[in-house]
């Protein structure tokens, strides 16, 4: 890597870092009792600060990777972690379906008893 990398900040590199300053705390609040949700977002958000701070470090990455450009590398680790997510959100649904399945059936067998029970002449 070239040592004379400069950390001047134009205005859309302060604004994106303070965007991604507003989703760390964000999370941190979202995720109070997660630490390691808190964790692995608290490194999304620093490594996206630091990309925006030295464009050039994702290409350096691309290339020790062997990825042509940097913005590809970022392409393809976002879209990696998007199908990631789609996959940990479908089976976070898959659970919550089963638990509201399990509800409603205890329910029902609830109120099928009270009914038997109020139709039965004592």
């Amino acid at each position: 890597m070239n040592a004379d990398i400069q950390f001047t900040l134009t205005p859309i590199q302060l604004l994106l870092s303070a965007l991604l300053l507003v989703v760390a705390v964000a999370s941190l609040r979202l995720f109070r009792n997660r630490l390691l949700y808190r964790l692995f977002f608290i490194g999304i958000v620093f490594t996206g600060i630091l990309f925006v701070a030295v464009p050039i470090l994702p290409v350096y990455l691309a290339i020790m990777l062997g990825v042509g450009r940097g913005v590809d590398l970022v392409f393809y680790l976002l879209f990696t972690g998007f199908l990631l997510l789609i996959a940990v959100l479908y089976r976070r649904l898959l659970q919550h379906d089963v638990i509201l399945t399990q509800i409603i059936r205890q329910n029902s067998i609830k109120n099928c008893r009270i009914m038997n029970l109020l139709e039965k002449p004592t």
